[in-house]
């Protein structure tokens, strides 16, 4: 349970952050940070 909500945070902050680097027209940083989320996410569907 406590890893699950450990998991969403960081999803949600990973997003958050995202937004942020795209807004500020930083194109490499948030791709990195988009390949972070989705390797999150694939761990997330496989649980």
């Amino acid at each position: 349970m406590n890893k699950m909500k450990k998991n969403e945070n960081e999803i949600m902050m990973l997003q958050y952050r995202i937004k942020r680097y795209q807004a500020m027209g930083n194109g490499i940083m948030s791709q990195r940070l988009n390949g972070q989320l989705q390797k999150l996410l694939s761990k997330k569907v496989t649980l």
